[in-house]
């Protein structure tokens, strides 16, 4: 059983494609009026409630998804200012707290993994948002715009969108049930890492290894690492596999919403749109810890569909039906 904690404040997290639109509605370009009245409504409620202390509206790795694109620099003032710099661990860093966590967990034979709200902060948001009202001003800083990483980001970016739907078309084809592809989810995070690992050491052999090598096993080697320092059994890989297949993984939060969300995109009748992937990684951070989530109508319905809502106990809402967000913020004013 996992016991995962919210924060103490209400938390609302927006998905990005609804910052975008207030931020054009904020720079005057025209949108339907009815986007336009709903908009203005959240801006002003998140707005007034975050600056009385009432409600969290934290930002996580939205940037990735905005950056290097139209009005990006805008987009970021309008989540620092509805965040007031109140932002989340990276996604990796909470899978890795909260991969050490089920490690220690499965090691000590433990009934409970219990993840505490500072799983997915580097502070209290509480108190960091109190001590940011009491100042004058706040600082938030962006993501470094290296062209080389936005080159390589915007062409893998590219690349999954494309290799994604053409997955979906030839499983759907296949007759891929969404139970077996969720199996093939769950084992997909030790064999990728695993393989990661294996290409990094062929390369190291012959004196090929590069950075990104490097990079892409480092994840799996702290792992491994930190099994062994923890007296996992077997100390090697073989350990390490153990616990990826067990329930103790496949349990923690983040790889609990993140392979049914994709499972349920790559065997479902809807073309995979772009952003899909991205979303499913999001909401794997996000379910957990909001109260409140604002996302696309196609993304609440697969949400609703597979439980997490309920299993998170976390009110989901997409525009269509964003009435009733309102409704849930106006009786915290």
């Amino acid at each position: 059983m996992v016991n995962s904690e919210k924060p103490a404040l209400p938390t609302l997290w927006l998905d990005t494609s609804v910052v975008i639109k207030l931020t054009k509605i904020d720079q005057g370009e025209k949108l339907q009026e009815i986007e336009v009245q709903r908009c203005t409504r959240l801006k002003n409620l998140v707005h007034d409630l975050v600056r009385a202390g009432k409600l969290l509206c934290p930002e996580s790795d939205h940037e990735e998804e905005y950056i290097a694109r139209r009005l990006d620099d805008d987009v970021h003032r309008m989540f620092s200012a509805l965040s007031l710099g109140i932002s989340m661990i990276h996604r990796k860093g909470i899978e890795d707290i909260q991969v050490f966590t089920g490690m220690d967990a499965y090691v000590k034979g433990s009934h409970t993994i219990d993840l505490p709200s500072s799983t997915y902060f580097r502070y209290d948001p509480v108190e960091k948002l109190e001590e940011t009202l009491e100042r004058p001003f706040y600082i938030t800083v962006g993501l470094a715009k290296s062209s080389e990483l936005l080159q390589r980001s915007a062409v893998a970016k590219a690349e999954i969108e494309r290799q994604w739907e053409e997955l979906r078309q030839q499983l759907v084809a296949e007759g891929r049930t969404y139970e077996v592809q969720l199996a093939k989810e769950q084992r997909g995070y030790i064999n990728g890492m695993l393989e990661l690992v294996r290409k990094a050491e062929m390369n190291l052999r012959s004196g090929e290894l590069n950075f990104w090598d490097y990079m892409g096993a480092f994840g799996a080697l702290i792992y491994r690492n930190y099994w062994q320092s923890i007296g996992g059994v077997p100390p090697d890989w073989e350990g390490v596999h153990k616990f990826f297949c067990s329930p103790y993984f496949a349990e923690l939060p983040l790889p609990y919403v993140s392979c049914r969300l994709l499972a349920e995109l790559l065997t479902g009748n809807e073309p995979i749109r772009s952003g899909d992937p991205m979303d499913a990684e999001l909401l794997s951070v996000a379910l957990p810890v909001a109260h409140y989530v604002l996302t696309d109508h196609r993304m609440k319905l697969r949400i609703e569909k597979l439980g997490l809502d309920r299993k998170f106990q976390t009110e989901v809402y997409s525009m269509s039906s964003i009435e009733g967000l309102f409704e849930r913020l106006e009786e915290l004013s």
